[in-house]
Order: C-alpha cells, then sequence, then structure tokens
C-alpha cells in the first residue's frame, strides 16, 4: 500500500513540469510572431516616409511670375496748379469831406467812371455867400497891404504897420481858400478810374463830413490771389509766368507779382500775387480762378498707377527688381498724375519696377520676370 502511494506521488510529482513547458513554448512563439509582424511595419512605413521625403526635396520650388518694365529716368516739367481768387489790386473808399443835403446824384451803381467824375453833389447852402464875403476880405486886405507898401516906402508908414497889413491879407486869403475848397467839396469825384461798386446816399439824404458814400473800384490789372503749400513755395519767385483759367474756360496769362515769405498759422500755406491784364474790366472781382505755373523739372519716371503699392510701414513706393531678380521695395514720390500714367521721384536713373504681381511678393525674395504682355501673375509659391 505504500509503494502504491509512493508510485503515485512520483507520478503526479512528473506530469505537471512537462505541461507547463508546454505553455511557455506556445508563449514564446506567440510573442515572436507578434514582433515579427510589428517589426515588419514599423520598418515599411519608415522606408516609405523617407522615399517620399527625398521625391520632394528633389522636386524644384516653382517662383512667382510677375510681369515688369525697365524704365529709364527723363527730366520732368513740373506744373503747380493751385486754385485762388480774383480781387481788385486799387479800389477806394470814398468819404464825404464836408456836411451836406445830396440834391444829385450823377454816378449810378454798377456803372464804369473815371478819375474825377462827380458822383454826388450836395446843396450849397450858404456857401456861396460865405464865398463872396471871403473874396471881398481878400480883395480889401490886399488894397490896404499896397498902400501901406507904398507909404513905408515914402517913410509915411513904420515897418509894423506894413506888418500888421501882410498879416491881415495872408488870412484873408487863406479864408477864401477854405472857403473853396469847402464849396469844391460838395461835389464828391471819384479819385481812380473803374466801377462804382457802392453808392449809399440818394437825392434828398443828409451826409456828414467822414460818412462813407461810395466804393469805387478799379479792376485793370486785376490780380488772382492764391496760396501755394509748404512742398511747393520754394519754386514760386516773383515775375514768373502763369496761366489762369477762369469759371467760363476763358484762359489769360498773368505774372507773379508778390510771394510772401510767412506761412498761414492755421493752413501753412503761403499767399501769392498773380495779376493778370483787364483792359475792358470784363474779368469780375470774386472769380475762383485756376493758376498753374512751371515748378522747374525733375528727373522722373512714369508708371501705371496700379503699380503703386504700401510697405508695412505704409510708404508709398515699388517693388523692384535687382539683376539677380531679387525684389527691393523703393519708396517714391508722386510728382504728376496724368491719364498716361503717374509720373514718379526718387528711383535710380535705371530701374526695373514690377507692374504686375508686385502684391504677392516682399524684399529679399527671388521671382520669374517677364516683360511679355500676356504673361500673368500668379499666387504659386507667393510669399504669404
Amino acid at each position: 500500500m505504500s509503494d502504491q502511494q509512493n508510485t503515485d506521488h512520483a507520478g503526479s510529482t512528473t506530469k505537471p513540469p512537462s505541461s507547463k513547458r508546454s505553455i511557455i513554448y506556445a508563449a514564446i512563439l506567440t510573442i515572436g510572431a507578434v514582433a515579427w509582424i510589428g517589426s515588419g511595419l514599423i520598418g515599411g512605413s519608415d522606408t516609405q516616409t523617407d522615399a517620399t521625403s527625398n521625391a520632394q526635396s528633389d522636386a524644384p520650388t516653382e517662383l512667382v511670375k510677375v510681369r515688369v518694365v525697365k524704365l529709364n529716368a527723363v527730366d520732368r516739367p513740373r506744373r503747380i496748379v493751385v486754385m485762388g481768387r480774383t480781387n481788385a489790386i486799387n479800389d477806394a473808399e470814398i468819404k464825404a469831406e464836408t456836411s451836406g443835403q445830396v440834391i444829385a446824384r450823377p454816378g449810378l451803381k454798377g456803372q464804369a467812371t473815371t478819375k474825377g467824375s462827380v458822383l454826388l453833389e450836395l446843396a450849397l447852402d450858404d456857401r456861396v455867400a460865405k464865398l463872396k464875403e471871403a473874396q471881398a476880405r481878400e480883395g480889401a486886405a490886399k488894397i490896404t497891404y499896397q498902400a501901406s507898401k507904398d507909404l513905408q516906402r515914402k517913410q509915411f508908414e513904420s515897418q509894423i504897420k506894413l506888418a500888421q497889413s501882410n498879416a491881415e491879407l495872408a488870412s484873408a486869403e487863406a479864408n477864401l481858400a477854405i472857403v473853396k475848397l469847402d464849396l469844391a467839396r460838395t461835389k464828391i469825384r471819384a479819385p481812380i478810374d473803374g466801377y462804382i461798386e457802392k453808392l449809399l446816399p440818394g437825392p434828398g439824404d443828409y451826409v456828414e463830413a467822414g460818412e462813407v458814400v461810395a466804393l469805387v473800384v478799379d479792376l485793370d490789372p486785376m490780380r488772382v490771389i492764391a496760396h501755394v503749400t509748404e512742398r511747393d513755395i520754394g519754386d514760386v519767385h516773383t515775375d514768373d509766368l502763369v496761366m489762369i483759367k477762369l469759371p467760363n474756360g476763358r484762359q489769360v496769362g498773368g505774372t507773379v507779382k508778390y510771394v510772401s515769405r510767412q506761412a498761414n498759422d492755421v493752413t501753412r500755406t503761403f499767399r501769392i500775387d498773380i495779376w493778370i491784364d483787364n483792359p475792358n474790366m470784363e474779368i469780375p472781382a470774386g472769380l475762383t480762378a485756376e493758376a498753374e505755373m512751371s515748378g522747374g523739372s525733375r528727373k522722373a519716371h512714369m508708371i501705371p498707377s496700379s503699380a503703386l503699392t504700401l510697405n508695412d510701414e505704409g510708404k508709398l513706393g515699388v517693388q523692384t527688381l535687382n539683376a539677380t531678380d531679387i525684389v527691393k521695395f523703393m519708396s517714391v514720390g508722386l510728382l504728376e498724375d496724368t491719364p498716361e500714367g503717374t509720373w514718379i521721384t526718387g528711383l535710380p536713373d535705371d530701374v526695373t519696377v514690377i507692374i504686375v504681381g508686385h502684391e504677392f511678393v516682399i524684399d529679399g525674395q527671388k521671382v520669374n520676370p517677364t516683360t511679355g504682355i500676356d504673361a500673368p501673375a500668379s499666387t504659386s509659391g507667393a510669399a504669404s
């Protein structure tokens, strides 16, 4: 019995190790298979990625296509155009020099007049009587003085008496002159040639000495008052010739007669006066006038207005190319805008400017330029 038990015990202890080894072998095979399959997938993926990367690195980069034009600077005459208004050079505000009632008004408002023409007549009142009295006194003083002079020559009159007679004569003559002058002032006359712009009192009105009664303006020559900017004032000089264009389309030549050397505090502009001939006084004062004058000449290039652009700093300029087709932004100044294009300054004498595609390139970028009219702008490879 004990031997049988020992035999059974020994059998039971030998069988389990054989079963465990089978399980272990199966596990090792499974792990190996998984590892082999996994290594194949990973290795295949890396190989494919490397192949794709190499293919992309070997492909050439496509350059942005732009259209360019080669320009040469020319001397461009510069024109300065400003707006102004016509204004009378000579005008006379007429004041009454004596008091009296208006009895006649030969002048008419808006009428042409000449120097010395009567505009208003005042009542003489007692001026005629005063004139006769002054004339009589002056005559009597002359006789008295002449008599005193004869007597003094014969030693019958003292030197003092003669001096008194002379003084009385001078006083009488002065009084006569005053009366005559007051009498003449009853006719108010135009002091200059021109137009009667204002004629205030009429017959029956009473005017006081010193009261403004009329305004006469002389319209020949006429002047145009205009204002020039700080940028242009250095190119404007006295005696410069100017073309004036009036609202009705008429054009007349003029000459700069005055250039202010002090700017307006508000507008920062400088006043200039341009004189024009107006022999028939057909050009009235107060008209809007366009003045065009020469501003010298500048080295300039003409480009399409669409070629202008702004850089990141907000400066106006153009995109240019160097000899190796590298883009460079250059700031410019505007000289003149015409229907054919825009004249600009600030570029080298000889320069290549991008006129199509400049919106898609930046400084330092290499591009594919063409001067053909059919070369379209491309966004392929454009700088972001």
